[in-house]
């Protein structure tokens, strides 16, 4: 090349813009970039290759949105009144303003909706938020066997929108349809499942004792029983084979003191007798002597004296000796003197009632102990935590899209693989909640979606009985989704991972989840009395008192008609049996 005259030796090479591969058509007039000369470039701080997406400046970019907790929520903004002033003229050139009107405005906010806002931010670009007008009943689409697409994925498909937030999980079913960023959070899928709480109030009385111990104190109650009634039967056994021995005669006899002296095998006066004899001849001298004194000492004083209280006292007293019962208290011993060990058990059921006592002691002080422990427990919930127990229950399982049936079908789990046998399409998550309040379905979703499910339910019934299983099926990545191929990925990389680490993410889920985060579920409290535990006891209490009346007015009825009616009644006999005189 010659400039001016002289001939330079190194060769000066022009950059210009080609439009390779595109055919030219027409006349083209390429764009001078730089020149190369010498192993440098002649224009310095030129950069040949700029990356575009760093600065979109301004571009609009179309988002589609799918409301699904915690990645997009909406909300409905208060009424605007707006004054649109927009002057349009005529054919006559007048002036004419629009009237006033209201409009309500959605707004999307949630945690990829803010991270969206945050890159839009650092790369200038714009962006318009919609939904597809199937949102409600195809939510994020399916794809039929004719290739027929809807929903979300449509929209991703066709290339109609630049970004899609709904909750997307990175899975290789939704690679296929667009590209999506790294994950930004991983959420726990797990099921909504029913919840039956044991309400065994009936069998508070019986919890404290398992089977095996009501069995032994049953067994015990009326082996001793048994033991008391076989000490009787032996007795009465024994004494029937007596001729001498009548108990009818023998408790009369020891009742009216019959007056003949009582005489041994001999015909000789036991010592016994001889002292009751001496004593009531003593007795009877004593007081005949005493009362001739008195009267001597009244004849002999012809003026009335008053009679000392000692003396009235005295004289009511003897008096009142001399007034003899029908029958005399004594204790309680056999009716004939023993002749053998045989002949009387009244040592054996001594010593049987007392143990006996003092083993319904130690088993009172038992039940109280487990009584009162029982009280102290929370009422046992019958919970479905893990898979194993999910695929041997009967209730069915719900879940959307296909992806979620594949997941089940395809995993190596033997409990996954049962559970995908019985997993339906849920199309409605409201629907979904209903079933499972009926108590035969399981519904599949993130943990925060089953949360705001279980708040929003009005009935407090229906919130305790939902319950979000506590075994994770699979912690779930969750990734922003782009455009089939899209430029501008490896920036959105690049600024979610910033936000990630810079925490960001985490603030925002916190912030979406506000509303239902205190309707996590609570352990049920230690140590509190339930006094509704006690209305089956009330009962059964109140069903005792009232067969214990029962049977007390019939035994005071019969008593009173058949008992105290008979002729051969007597009151201070009531151990007698009546016999037929004849």
């Amino acid at each position: 090349m010659r400039v001016g005259g002289n001939i330079l030796s190194s060769p000066v090479y022009e950059l210009s813009t080609v439009p390779f591969p595109i055919p030219i058509k027409g006349i083209f007039f390429t764009k001078v970039i730089n020149f190369w000369q010498s192993g440098k470039f002649r224009i310095l701080n030129n950069i040949l290759f700029a990356d575009k997406t760093v600065d979109l400046r301004g571009q609009m970019m179309q988002v589609v949105v799918l409301e699904h907790t915690p990645a997009v929520l909406t909300s409905i903004s208060n009424p605007v009144i707006e004054m649109a002033n927009s002057k349009t003229t005529d054919d006559n050139n007048h002036l004419h303003n629009r009237p006033n009107f209201q409009t309500f405005t959605k707004l999307y906010y949630g945690v990829e909706v803010e991270l969206l806002k945050a890159i839009s931010k650092t790369m200038h670009f714009q962006m318009n938020f919609y939904e597809t007008a199937d949102a409600g009943l195809e939510r994020w689409g399916t794809m039929s066997l004719n290739g027929t697409i809807t929903g979300l994925l449509r929209e991703m498909h066709e290339g109609r929108a630049d970004f899609a937030l709904a909750d997307l999980h990175h899975t290789n079913y939704h690679l296929g349809f667009m590209d999506l960023s790294i994950p930004y959070n991983t959420e726990c899928l797990t099921f909504l499942t029913p919840e039956a709480l044991s309400d065994n109030s009936w069998k508070t009385l019986i919890m404290p004792f398992n089977g095996e111990m009501w069995a032994g104190v049953l067994f015990s109650l009326f082996s001793v029983g048994f033991v008391f009634y076989a000490f009787s039967s032996t007795m009465s056994y024994i004494h029937r084979h007596e001729k001498s021995y009548q108990p009818e005669y023998d408790m009369i006899k020891r009742s009216h003191r019959r007056r003949r002296k009582p005489k041994d095998a001999f015909g000789i006066l036991t010592c016994k007798a001889k002292l009751a004899r001496c004593k009531t001849f003593c007795n009877r001298k004593l007081s005949n002597s005493f009362l001739r004194c008195v009267q001597k000492n009244r004849k002999a004083n012809t003026q009335s004296t008053a009679v000392p209280y000692s003396y009235n006292s005295n004289v009511k007293l003897q008096k009142i000796r001399m007034i003899q019962f029908k029958r005399k208290p004594e204790p309680w011993h056999d009716p004939l003197p023993p002749k053998d060990i045989f002949d009387s058990f009244a040592g054996c059921i001594i010593y049987t009632y007392s143990w006996y006592w003092i083993y319904c002691v130690l088993v009172v002080v038992a039940y109280r102990a487990s009584f009162t422990a029982i009280l102290a427990n929370p009422i046992p919930r019958l919970t479905i935590d893990t898979l194993q127990d999910l695929a041997k229950s009967p209730i069915r399982c719900g879940a959307w899209g296909e992806q979620n049936l594949r997941f089940f079908q395809m995993a190596d789990d033997p409990h996954s693989q049962i559970i995908g046998t019985k997993l339906e399409h849920a199309p409605n998550p409201q629907d979904a909640v209903d079933q499972v309040v009926q108590g035969m379905y399981a519904f599949y979703e993130n943990i925060y979606l089953l949360r705001q499910l279980r708040s929003t339910q009005k009935s407090e019934k229906a919130r305790q009985t939902l319950h979000i299983m506590k075994e994770c099926v699979v912690n779930m990545p969750i990734s922003i989704g782009l455009e089939k191929n899209s430029p501008i990925k490896s920036q959105v990389d690049r600024y979610v991972r910033a936000l990630v680490e810079g925490g960001l993410t985490g603030k925002w889920l916190s912030d979406a989840i506000e509303r239902f985060q205190s309707n996590v579920e609570l352990p049920p409290q230690e140590a509190t009395i339930d006094l509704t535990k006690m209305y089956a006891g009330i009962i059964a209490l109140g069903i005792g008192y009232g067969i214990s009346m029962v049977a007390f007015m019939a035994e005071k009825c019969y008593w009173v008609y058949f008992v105290e009616s008979n002729p051969s009644f007597d009151k201070y006999l009531l151990g007698t049996k009546f016999r037929k005189q004849g």
